[in-house]
């Protein structure tokens, strides 16, 4: 019988006799980081937690006006740190400031940066290494000790469907996103026997200020208005329509939840089916 495990009895919201009990997403009183956390994918995954009962520190540079919301409406679950992921000694006096046990971790703080093979600027290269690939690691690293405690951790790293596949001037990007993918791998497997879990989440093209980005880009490449350019990318798309950052968040949901404890070291792709069929030639124009 399931509820016989031991995993499962500890959980709180279980109820004698109660099968049904097992199968809710049950966050609540969890302790999350949220790298990130102030816009976007990070600021709806920041309140999926917050709605479903979870503690939450949000470790961002950025003190937006949806966060000051937050903070007001969950006073006493909902916390904000000034954090720069590429430094050490912000990550370090931020894990002073958050709770002794840290039940969740999700790694959402990144940029995009893009650009042709022959144009790319060193520069470029070692910011989005920085920010994607070694803040990954730096906050995992300094955090590990916490997630040890819980007894039940979970890593949960923001990747890319552009890990999986080859797009015409995402040099930068996809390859760091390759690297978060690799690296969830591989701390799947040395912290197994902590009880620690590690996945990836590997969004296609979602409906944030990112996407609008992308629009105008492709508008400017084809010389197209932005409503084609919206229709361009989207022809490329099955399902015909962008993410919703909530159905991100949602997937944190259930990679954090108790049941989904038998999953480690995966890459969960949520792309709308782009990356089963996608075509060259949408972001250059020489293709």
């Amino acid at each position: 019988m399931v509820s016989d495990t031991p995993w499962i009895k500890s959980n709180s919201k279980q109820q004698a006799g109660d099968d049904w009990a097992m199968f809710e997403l049950d966050v609540n009183e969890r302790n999350v980081v949220v790298t990130g956390g102030s816009s976007g994918i990070g600021l709806a995954i920041s309140k999926a937690f917050l709605q479903k009962g979870a503690n939450v520190s949000n470790w961002d540079i950025h003190l937006t006006d949806e966060v000051k919301q937050l903070l007001d409406e969950y006073p006493s679950r909902f916390q904000y740190l000034e954090v720069d992921v590429i430094e050490e000694s912000s990550i370090i006096k931020a894990m002073e400031n958050t709770w002794g046990t840290v039940d969740v971790l999700i790694n959402n703080a990144g940029i995009i940066s893009k650009s042709p093979l022959e144009s790319i600027r060193i520069e470029d290269w070692n910011r989005i290494y920085d920010i994607n690939v070694r803040g990954t690691m730096l906050v995992t690293k300094n955090l590990v000790w916490k997630l040890r405690k819980s007894g039940t951790g979970r890593v949960i790293n923001l990747s890319s469907m552009t890990a999986k596949i080859g797009l015409e001037t995402y040099s930068l990007y996809s390859s760091t996103k390759a690297a978060v993918s690799n690296l969830t791998k591989v701390w799947a497997l040395e912290l197994a026997k902590d009880g620690i879990t590690v996945n990836a989440l590997c969004p296609g093209w979602a409906d944030t200020a990112m996407k609008e980005k992308l629009v105008q880009g492709i508008a400017g490449i084809h010389n197209i208005p932005n409503d084609e350019a919206e229709e361009l990318i989207l022809e490329h798309v099955p399902q015909k329509r962008f993410i919703h950052p909530e159905e991100i968040a949602f997937c944190c949901l259930f990679i954090a939840s108790t049941l989904a404890g038998a999953i480690s070291g995966q890459e969960l792709f949520i792309d709308t089916g782009l990356t089963n069929m996608f075509k060259p030639g949408v972001h250059a124009t020489d293709i």
